[in-house]
C-alpha cells in the first residue's frame, strides 16, 4: 500500500481519498481554506469556502452520481440520507403523469439522492473526517511541486507537494483534485515539465441564482422540465436538501440588459413571467443573489505525444476536464473521474508510467466523449441564444431536433421517458441510448405527437421591459 497525498479537499478531492483509503492506502489531503466543515447541513451553507467559486450556485447530483456514492462513499451516502437530502426520479416525475403507465424495477437505477453543494461536501467532508486512513489539513496553501528521481528518461517525476509554509509533504502519487482554478500547468512548467495540451473556451453564459426553503419542507412540484430554454435566457430549477431549492437564470455574458439578473426585483419578475416554473418563487429566500460569469469549458491533456507531462501526479475532476453548470454534470463526471483514477492506481501505483498512460487512456475513453457531448450542447444553446438576441431565425440540426422530441415525448411515453433519464442523468450518452435497435424509429414515431414549441413565457420583447 502507498501512501498519497491529495490537493483539494473539494468533492472530488475527498471522494478519491476515502476511496483510496478504503483501498488500504494513507491518504493526507491539503486545502487552502482554513474552515473547518460546520456541523449540519443548515451550518454548511454558510461555509467559508472561498476557494470554491460557485458554492453557492445551484448544484444537482445526477443517478450515476448518486450511485457512486452510495456504493464507493457508503457513510458519505448514509449522512446525506440522514440529514435531508433529496431523493428524486426523473422517470418516476414522468411516469406519474402517464395514464397507465407502470413503474418497473429496473426504475431505480433513475433514484439520485441531492442537495445543495453546500450540504453534499458538508457530508464527504465529515466522512472524510471519520475515515482512520485519511487525513485533512485545511488552511495549508500549497506553492507548488516537490520531484524526485525520474522513472523515464526526459520527463519530471513528482514525489510531492510544497505548501507555502515550507513544509514538504512527499507521498508515492499526487494528486491534483483543485479544481477550476488548479494551478498544475504553471507548477509544471515550474519544475520544467512541459504543461498539458489544453483545449478551453468561455462557455458565454453568466448565471444568477438563489435558495430558497419551504415553511413545511417540501419543495416545488415539477410542472416543467428542470432546465428550461426561453429564447435569449433559460431557467435552472432545482429541488435540494431539507425542503430548499435553487431558482437559477442564466444568458449570454455579453447580453447586457441581463445582467439585471443580478437584481432580486428583476429576477423574480422574469420567474413570475414564465407560467410553468413561478411556483418555484413561493418560499422563503434564505441566500442573497449569487453570480457567476467566465464559466471555461476546458479538457487538459496530461500525456502528450505520448509522453506524460510528468510522472507521480494525476489531476482528477474539473482540474482535469470542466464544463458549464448548466446541465449540473460536473460533480457527477467528477465522481464518474474518481473511479477511473482508483482503478488505475490499484493496478498501477508502483509502476508510474504505467499509471500515466492507463489513467490517461481511461480518461479519453471513458470521460471525454462526457465532455465532448456537453460542450456540443453548450455551443448549440449558445447559437440558440444569440439568434433569439437580435430577433434572427435558429434552424435546429438534426440531433437537436431529436432532442427536442425525445424530451417532449418523455412526458407522454415510457419508452421515451426512459430513453431521456438515462441520457439526462449521466447513464448513457446519447449515441449509446439510440444504439439500442428499434429505438430511433419508436422517438421518430412519436414526433407527430408532441409539441417542441416554446414554452409560454416572455419573449424578447417583454423580457426587455421585464428587465429595464
Amino acid at each position: 500500500m502507498g501512501t498519497i497525498v491529495v490537493a483539494g479537499a473539494g468533492m472530488c478531492g475527498l471522494a478519491a481519498a476515502m476511496m483510496l483509503a478504503d483501498d488500504g492506502h494513507d491518504v493526507t489531503v491539503v486545502e487552502r481554506d482554513a474552515a473547518v466543515p460546520p456541523p449540519d447541513p443548515d451550518g454548511a451553507a454558510a461555509w467559508a469556502r472561498r476557494s470554491v467559486a460557485q458554492f453557492g450556485l445551484a448544484h444537482w447530483l445526477h443517478a450515476r452520481g448518486s450511485t457512486i456514492l452510495r456504493d464507493h462513499l457508503p457513510r458519505a451516502h448514509a449522512l446525506l440520507a440522514a440529514n435531508g437530502g433529496k431523493e428524486f426520479n426523473l422517470v418516476k416525475q414522468f411516469l406519474d403523469g402517464q395514464p397507465g403507465a407502470e413503474v418497473l424495477a429496473d426504475d431505480a437505477r433513475y433514484d439520485q439522492l441531492t442537495g445543495r453543494r453546500s450540504t453534499l461536501e458538508w457530508a464527504l467532508a465529515t466522512a472524510a473526517a471519520e475515515h482512520p486512513r485519511v487525513t485533512v489539513r485545511r488552511g495549508a496553501p500549497i506553492a507548488g511541486f516537490t520531484t524526485g528521481a525520474s522513472v523515464q528518461p526526459g520527463v519530471a517525476h513528482v514525489d510531492g507537494l510544497l505548501l507555502e509554509s515550507g513544509e514538504a509533504l512527499r507521498g508515492d502519487l499526487v494528486i491534483d483534485a483543485t479544481g477550476r482554478r488548479s494551478a498544475t500547468p504553471a507548477w509544471l512548467t515550474a519544475i520544467g515539465a512541459p504543461p498539458p495540451m489544453e483545449h478551453a473556451e468561455d462557455s458565454g453564459f453568466a448565471y444568477y441564482g438563489r435558495y430558497f426553503r419551504s415553511a413545511d419542507g417540501s419543495t416545488p412540484a415539477v410542472r416543467g422540465p428542470l432546465l428550461a430554454p426561453y429564447g435569449s435566457f433559460s431557467m435552472l430549477t432545482l429541488p435540494a436538501d431539507n425542503g430548499t431549492w435553487s431558482v437559477t437564470l442564466y444568458g449570454l455574458a455579453d447580453d447586457k440588459p441581463l445582467r439585471r439578473f443580478r437584481d432580486p426585483a428583476v429576477h423574480e419578475a422574469v420567474v413570475r413571467a414564465c407560467p410553468r416554473q413561478a411556483h418555484w418563487l413561493d418560499g422563503e429566500p434564505i441566500t442573497e443573489m449569487a453570480s457567476m460569469a467566465g464559466v471555461v469549458d476546458r479538457h487538459r491533456r496530461f500525456v502528450v505525444d505520448g509522453r506524460p507531462c510528468a510522472t507521480g501526479v494525476l489531476s482528477v475532476g474539473d482540474a482535469s476536464s470542466c464544463t458549464n453548470p448548466s446541465l449540473g454534470r460536473g460533480i457527477t463526471l467528477g465522481l464518474m473521474h474518481v473511479e477511473l483514477l482508483r482503478a488505475a492506481v490499484a493496478a498501477h501505483l508502483d509502476h508510474p508510467l504505467a499509471l500515466a498512460h492507463a489513467f490517461d487512456e481511461a480518461t479519453e475513453t471513458e470521460l471525454r466523449p462526457w465532455h465532448d457531448a456537453t460542450t456540443a450542447i453548450d455551443r448549440r444553446r449558445l447559437a440558440e441564444m444569440r439568434a433569439a438576441q437580435v430577433g434572427a431565425p435558429y434552424e435546429a440540426g438534426p440531433e437537436e431536433r431529436m432532442a427536442l422530441v425525445l424530451a417532449a415525448a418523455a412526458e407522454l411515453d415510457p419508452v421515451a421517458a426512459r430513453a431521456f433519464g438515462e441520457i439526462f442523468t449521466c447513464l448513457a450518452l446519447p449515441s449509446q441510448t439510440f444504439a439500442r435497435p428499434g429505438l430511433f424509429q419508436h422517438i421518430l414515431g412519436l414526433a407527430d405527437r408532441v409539441d417542441t414549441s416554446p414554452m409560454p413565457g416572455p419573449d424578447r420583447t417583454e423580457l426587455l421591459r421585464l428587465v429595464g
